[in-house]
């Protein structure tokens, strides 16, 4: 092989230095650029290689390579003609250049087949578009895959949020759960609940339970089985008692229908019966048909009772109405009657003045009109009872002293064939009252029930009066026929029965009415000034009647813890030819009650002014050229009554001393003016007499 390669490089030829004469320069000159030559080729396939491999996406990749070889195979002819300058290897030369001819000749057929395809690519202009417009896409989808990035999130923000809603649901779903559980246990209603078609589990709440005499939470049902079934109450309806199967929720869910307010009555095992209005509803599935039961049960024994109750209340209600508007009736005929008896006895008391000693007729007459008159007052005084306006003196005092004090009379003034009976209890209390009207009251009722015996039997009948002090709880009080709001506790009672013909639920309802009257004759203000009485000593009637039976009173007082004492008599000042002197005012607005006493004022010595309502008398008052030594006032007057005026006056200063006038009682009329300087009353009617007992007092 080495000869073969010598003799292609060994012909005799010379070598291409010699066609350079060996000229060094010229020599150089020609190997240094193919040696260059050389190196510049054998370096640029290099850098082909490198990028075809980093752009392994340009089209053609094959056209590069074999420009590689190309630029390789001129590289090997370059650096073959540094050598043959020295050897004359020109056939290896020329084989060299035959191999670059051929290598060229297909690169360019090569380039041919890709100049179309080549042309076709787009120009550097074509790829700005392209890049622009593949930017616009880019960016558009950048948008796009942003947008739906944001709507990810967005949903994936909401999906949390919904979960999140969901936790909160479920939990407040579990609160009210919890909350709704808790109030169907405690609610007031009984309320049962089954989740089976047989209502053989019925599960009751705490209120049910107690209804049914059972534990709470315990199985209720009457159609369980036997070993659960309990026992310990039945039920009723229409006097019957109902199968399980006819049982309200057994029934509501075999019939799939509501099954609504069915009465029924329960007995329980411990003897308690209660009365029950159950209601039950079906619970249904999808499909319609009834799973299980839901009832309540309202008792209505308790309801029925608060019924009663309030028609009762109502009732009592409308009968102190009645009693009020008739106790205000009374009041004001009595205070008027009071104004007119005032005029009639007062002058009947100036005519006695003036009548000789030895005219007989005229005062057997006035002692009839005097008579007459105090029969009218003391109708008055039973009317202003009945209002509770009576003129009361209270101090503390013993019932059984009073009752033992008017015994002797009580015996006199009932009939033979009724008997007293009296029984005390020990260490009774003492109570406020007033003695005169307390006695009224006693003799009034023992009275009552002497005719009501009689009238029953003509055998001997028995009247029973008894003291005792009794705990009185606030039940007790609503039952009564007078309580005036009173408060439970510890009260003394007068008790006055009697075993006579009793009375009727109708007369019962009537009997503290003024004018009315179970008796053929009568005038029917008995018990209504008892009543009158009781209301103004703030004490309470308790009546007890049934018809052939007998009648009881019980009167309720409260106690007081001082002990009695026994007031002295007021002492009455001789009037006999007393006389005074100086001005006096009288403001009434009854004519006749003015003029009266400006008569007997006028026959005592002194001048006197009248006014008609406290507003003349305030300007007379204030025109008088001297000042009045005494003002006899009215309480009840128009545009100005009593008590505006003694207001009115004392804020001027005036200090003059006032004498009051009313027909009501002193305690009660005095009561509004403590500390307004008023300086005494005087009841009416009134007579010349005991006006001259009040301003002598006052002025004395």
């Amino acid at each position: 092989m080495f000869d073969w390669i010598n003799h292609l490089g060994s012909e005799g030829l010379l070598p291409h230095g010699q066609c350079y004469l060996w000229d060094a320069p010229l020599i150089w000159l020609h190997a240094i650029s193919d040696a260059l030559i050389a190196i510049a080729y054998f370096s640029i396939p290099i850098f082909l290689i490198y990028f075809i491999r980093k752009r392994i996406d340009l089209p053609y990749p094959w056209v590069f390579l074999m420009f590689g070889v190309f630029i390789v195979s001129c590289g090997i002819t370059h650096a073959i003609d540094v050598w043959v300058i020295w050897q004359p290897a020109y056939w290896i030369s020329g084989g060299m250049k035959a191999v670059t001819a051929l290598v060229s000749l297909a690169t360019v057929f090569g380039i041919m087949r890709i100049i179309p395809g080549a042309l076709a690519l787009p120009s550097p202009a074509d790829l700005r578009r392209a890049n622009e417009n593949l930017d616009q896409k880019v960016a558009a989808q950048t948008a796009e895959l942003r947008a739906n990035n944001e709507r990810l999130q967005a949903a994936i923000a909401e999906r949390e949020a919904a979960e999140t809603e969901v936790r909160r649901l479920n939990l407040s779903l579990n609160e009210r759960i919890a909350e709704l559980q808790t109030l169907i246990e405690f609610m007031p209603i009984g309320v049962a609940v089954s989740h089976d078609p047989q209502c053989e589990e019925i599960v009751a709440n705490k209120t049910c339970a107690e209804l049914l005499g059972m534990p709470a939470r315990s199985n209720v049902s009457l159609t369980a089985p036997a070993d659960r079934r309990p026992a310990k109450f039945r039920v009723f309806s229409n006097d019957a008692e109902l199968a399980s199967e006819e049982l309200p929720m057994q029934r509501a869910v075999r019939e799939n229908r509501p099954i609504i307010d069915f009465p029924e009555r329960l007995e329980r095992a411990d003897g308690v019966t209660l009365e029950l209005l159950v209601s039950a509803v079906p619970l249904r599935n999808s499909e319609g048909e009834a799973t299980g039961c839901v009832a309540t049960f309202q008792d209505l024994t308790q309801r029925n009772r608060q019924a009663a109750e309030k028609v009762e209340f109502e009732q009592r209600f409308r009968e102190t109405q009645k009693l009020e508007s008739l106790g205000v009736l009374a009041g004001g005929i009595a205070h008027d009657f009071n104004n007119l008896l005032t005029g009639v006895l007062g002058h009947a008391s100036l005519v006695r003045r003036f009548i000789p000693p030895d005219d007989h007729r005229i005062d057997q007459s006035m002692e009839q009109i005097e008579k007459a008159a105090n029969r009218a007052a003391d109708l008055c005084k039973q009317l202003l009872a009945y209002a509770g306006k009576g003129k009361f003196q209270e101090h503390p005092l013993k019932l059984e002293e009073l009752v033992r004090d008017t015994l002797a009379l009580l015996e006199v003034s009932i009939s033979k064939r009724a008997v007293l009976k009296v029984k005390c209890a020990s260490d009774v209390p003492p109570i406020q009252a007033d003695e005169i009207q307390l006695r009224q009251v006693l003799m009034n009722l023992v009275i009552n029930a002497a005719e009501a015996t009689a009238a029953h039997t003509e055998e001997r009948g028995v009247i029973r009066i008894e003291i005792s002090e009794h705990e009185f709880a606030e039940s007790d009080m609503q039952r009564l026929a007078l309580h005036q709001e009173l408060l439970p506790g510890r009260y003394v009672v007068l008790e006055v029965s009697d075993d006579g013909c009793g009375m009727t639920q109708d007369q019962q309802a009537r009997v503290f009415e003024p004018f009315y009257t179970t008796k053929f004759t009568g005038r029917g203000l008995g018990l209504s000034a008892v009543l009158g009485i009781m209301r103004g000593h703030r004490g309470g009637i308790k009546l007890y009647s049934e018809p052939e039976k007998g009648t009881t009173f019980k009167l309720l007082f409260p106690s007081v813890l001082t002990a009695p004492t026994h007031s002295r008599p007021p002492f009455e000042l001789p009037h006999s030819g007393w006389t005074g002197k100086g001005h006096i005012l009288v403001a009434d607005d009854e004519e006749s009650v003015r003029t009266v006493a400006k008569q007997m004022l006028e026959h005592l010595g002194f001048s006197v002014s009248t006014a008609e309502d406290g507003k003349i008398a305030l300007r007379l008052i204030d025109e008088a050229s001297e000042p009045f030594r005494l003002l006899l006032v009215d309480l009840t007057m128009p545009h100005c009554n009593g008590e505006q005026f003694v207001r009115e006056l004392r804020s001027r200063g005036n200090t003059t001393p006032i004498l009051l006038m009313s027909g009501f009682n002193e305690q009660t009329a005095v009561s509004r003016f403590v500390g307004r300087g008023t300086a005494g009353f005087v009841p009416k009617p009134f007579s010349l007499s005991s006006m001259t007992k009040s301003v002598r007092a006052v002025l004395k």
